[in-house]
């Protein structure tokens, strides 16, 4: 669990118990969804504290910057980059090369500039008091999409640093994670319109899955971890964009 979360987070307790071995870090991926349950938890609580003082749009642009100080910008590195390789090389290898590139290009500044802008706002319309029930449900999915992409798809760099990582996440992590994610569903399905929100955001998960796995498959020939993180954060920003066209309506 430490290596989850020194993997996820930037944490700064939980690295003393943390192992670098490849196997371990495979092993570990059963407790991304519970990581990604305790970041939305995190941000749903500067969200709700936020709010007993701040406008709206204050309290949630607070919460998401809880979020990416709580993981780095883990994810959100992933989500430029893997823009900037899909969109801007003609050819597999140079589609991967600018992935490793640290340096972002125009697609990746966009696409991060219009992912926290919908986060953002999706957040700010997010009711305080719900906020809890579908940030930690939508973190955690999000994370566990990792394992069923790593599981079907190969990596697509043969001197990758991850690539052990990938290949070594076993039918148990997925089963184990998968578990722990339905867990986080409970105090949604206790709200109105829980079941909903929660058949629309796992419906929009796979697909969303789907597509991605396609879209890496046709463009790289694999996934790396930087489309890990670009799914995860689709992922996330679906929950978030159902909840809130949920509770428009309500």
């Amino acid at each position: 669990m430490c290596t989850a979360a020194t993997f996820l987070t930037r944490l700064p307790w939980v690295a003393r118990g943390a192992s670098g071995d490849p196997t371990e870090l495979a092993a570990s991926t059963r407790y991304f969804p519970l990581i990604g349950a305790l970041i939305g938890a995190i941000g749903a609580g500067v969200l709700w504290l936020a709010t007993l003082a701040l406008p709206a749009d204050l309290a949630a642009l607070l919460a998401l910057a809880a979020m990416i100080l709580a993981t780095g910008a883990f994810h959100e590195d992933g989500w430029a980059d893997a823009f900037d390789g899909l969109f801007g090389g003609w050819t597999p290898a140079k589609r991967l090369q600018i992935m490793r590139d640290s340096r972002i290009g125009v697609y990746g500044a966009s696409a991060l500039c219009l992912l926290l802008l919908v986060k953002w706002q999706a957040l700010a319309h997010l009711p305080a008091a719900s906020a809890a029930a579908v940030l930690i449900p939508a973190c955690a999915w999000a994370r566990w999409s990792a394992l069923p992409l790593a599981r079907c798809l190969p990596y697509a760099r043969d001197d990758g640093p991850n690539k052990p990582v990938a290949e070594g996440i076993g039918r148990r992590e997925l089963v184990i994670a998968s578990i722990i994610a339905g867990a986080t569903l409970v105090p949604l399905l206790l709200t109105p319109q829980g079941w909903t929100l929660v058949l629309a955001a796992l419906s929009a998960s796979i697909i969303v899955l789907r597509a991605s796995a396609a879209l890496y498959r046709r463009r790289i020939g694999g996934l790396t971890g930087d489309c890990l993180g670009a799914t995860n954060q689709a992922i996330e920003v679906c929950w978030l964009l159902l909840a809130v066209a949920l509770w428009q309506r309500v």
